[in-house]
C-alpha cells in the first residue's frame, strides 16, 4: 500500500503549508501588533502621571523635593517597562514562543488523527483489494491461487464486519465463499444481506444464489431450505435465472429433459441476446432437443398460441398484396416482441401458430406473465410502424388461461 500513502503524505504536507505558514504570519502580526499597543499604553500612562505631578506641586500637594524625587521613580519606571518590551520582541519568553506553536501542533495532529481513524473506521483496508485480485489472477498453480482467494475473503470479511449494509461487498464475498465451496459461510452473508435489503429484483438475486448455495450443501438436491428461498425469488422476478437454473439441472437429473428444456429456455430469456452466456446456453438446448425422442419433441417445444386475424370491413379495401403482415407476441410491459413472424398478405380470415420456435431473442412464451398479440399490415414492407399501416392489438391476458384461438381484428390505422 505505500504507493498509496507516499502520494498521500505529499499531499498532505503540501496541504499543511497552505494552512501552516499564512497562521504563522498572522501570530508574528498579531503579537507584533500587541507589543505596539502596550508600548503606547505605557507612554500614555507616563504622560498622565507626569501631568499629575506636575499639577499636585503646583496646588502645594507635594513638596518641590518630592515632585524630583517621584517624577526620577517614575521615569525609572517607565524604562523598565519600555526596556522589557524591547527584550520580549526580540526573545519572546518560552509562553509566548509555546503559543506560535499551537498552530504548527494541531496542524501536525489532524493529519494524524485523520489517518488513525481512517484506518480503523474507513475505508483504508480496501486499498488492498486491487492487489489482491492481481495475486489472484497471476496466481500459477491451484495452492498459490487457493491461498490468495482466502485473503481476499478475509479482507471482504472484514470489511463486512465494518459495513454490513454494503451489499456490492456482501455479494461478492457471498459468491467467492460459494465458488471456494465454503457453502456455511456463504450462507450467513447471504442472509445477512437480505436483513438489509427491501423487495427487489437484486433481492430476488441474492435469495437465488442462497438457493444454490443450498442445492450444493445439500449435494446437488432441492432442500426445503432451498425451495423457500427460490420460491421467495421468484415472486420477486419470475424468470431469475439461479432460480431457473436449479429446477433445470433437477429436472434434468431426474432425466425429465422436457422440463429442463422448459427452465432453460426461461433462463435464456433473461439474457442479453448475442452474450456468451446466452450462447452457450443455447447451443445446450439445440444439443438436448436433437437427442430427445421423437414423443417428446412436441411437447418440448413449449406453449403455442393459435391466432385468428381478420381486417375489419371498413379497412378491407386498403389491404393490397404489396403490403407485409407481421404477427407477434410481446409482454406488454416490453417493446421487444418475444415471437414475430413476417408474412405475405393472406386470404382473410387467416390463422397462424406463434410458437417459441419463432423467438427472436431466445425468451419463451412462457416466461411473460402477460402477454398481447399484434398484427400489423406494411405498405414499407418493414416490421416498425409507419403513418398509413393498418394494425391491431389484443388486450393483455395470461397464456394458461388461453384454451381457445385468440381472434383479433385489423381496425385502425396508424396516423
Amino acid at each position: 500500500m505505500i504507493q498509496y500513502w507516499v502520494p498521500l503524505a505529499l499531499l498532505t504536507v503540501v496541504a499543511m503549508s497552505f494552512v501552516l505558514i499564512p497562521l504563522w504570519r498572522l501570530r508574528k502580526r498579531e503579537l507584533q501588533r500587541d507589543w505596539h499597543v502596550r508600548e503606547e499604553k505605557n507612554r500614555e500612562i507616563f504622560a498622565q502621571r507626569q501631568q499629575e505631578l506636575e499639577q499636585e506641586m503646583r496646588d502645594g500637594s507635594i513638596a518641590n523635593e518630592d515632585y524630583h524625587r517621584l517624577l526620577a521613580e517614575l521615569q525609572r519606571a517607565f524604562l523598565a517597562d519600555m526596556q522589557g518590551l524591547q527584550s520580549l520582541q526580540s526573545s519572546p519568553p518560552n509562553a509566548q514562543a509555546a503559543m506560535l506553536w499551537v498552530p504548527l501542533v494541531l496542524v501536525l495532529l489532524i493529519p494524524v488523527a485523520a489517518v488513525v481513524l481512517y484506518s480503523y473506521k474507513g475505508s483504508a483496508p480496501d486499498l488492498q483489494l486491487p492487489a489482491l485480485m492481481k495475486e489472484v489472477g497471476a496466481a500459477q498453480d491451484k495452492d498459490s491461487q487457493a491461498a490468495a482467494l482466502d485473503k481476499l475473503a478475509t479482507v471482504l470479511a472484514e470489511r463486512m464486519q465494518r459495513r454490513p449494509a454494503d451489499l456490492q461487498n456482501g455479494y461478492m464475498l457471498g459468491t467467492l465463499y460459494l465458488g471456494m465451496d465454503r457453502h456455511a459461510e456463504a450462507i450467513t452473508v447471504f442472509k445477512q444481506m437480505l436483513d438489509h435489503m427491501k423487495p427487489s429484483p437484486d433481492r430476488a438475486t441474492v435469495l437465488g444464489q442462497l438457493a444454490q448455495t443450498y442445492f450444493l450443501q445439500a449435494n446437488n438436491t432441492i432442500t426445503p431450505e432451498a425451495k423457500a428461498a427460490m420460491e421467495a425469488a421468484l415472486t420477486l422476478n419470475p424468470n431469475e435465472q439461479s432460480v431457473m437454473g436449479l429446477y433445470a439441472v433437477d429436472a434434468f437429473l431426474k432425466r425429465d429433459f422436457v422440463t429442463a428444456l422448459k427452465y432453460w429456455r426461461r433462463q435464456l430469456s433473461d439474457l442479453q441476446p448475442g452474450s456468451a452466456d446466452a450462447e452457450q446456453l443455447r447451443q445446450r438446448i439445440t444439443v438436448i432437443e436433437s437427442n430427445l425422442p421423437a414423443d417428446q419433441k412436441a411437447a418440448a417445444q413449449g406453449a403455442r398460441l393459435s391466432v385468428v386475424i381478420d381486417v375489419s370491413p371498413e379497412l378491407a379495401a386498403k389491404v393490397s398484396g404489396d403490403m407485409r403482415l407481421f404477427v407477434y407476441a410481446r409482454n406488454p410491459a416490453m417493446p421487444m416482441p418475444i415471437v414475430a413472424q413476417n408474412l405475405a398478405v393472406p386470404s382473410f380470415p387467416f390463422t397462424i401458430m406463434l410458437d417459441n420456435t419463432m423467438s427472436m431473442t431466445g425468451m419463451q412464451l412462457e416466461s411473460a406473465p402477460k402477454l398481447v398479440v399484434g398484427a400489423r399490415l406494411s405498405r414499407s414492407g418493414t416490421a416498425i410502424a409507419k403513418s398509413g399501416d393498418l394494425e391491431t392489438l389484443s388486450a393483455p391476458f395470461e397464456l394458461k388461461d388461453q384454451g381457445s384461438p385468440l381472434t383479433i381484428t385489423i381496425n385502425s390505422i396508424v396516423p
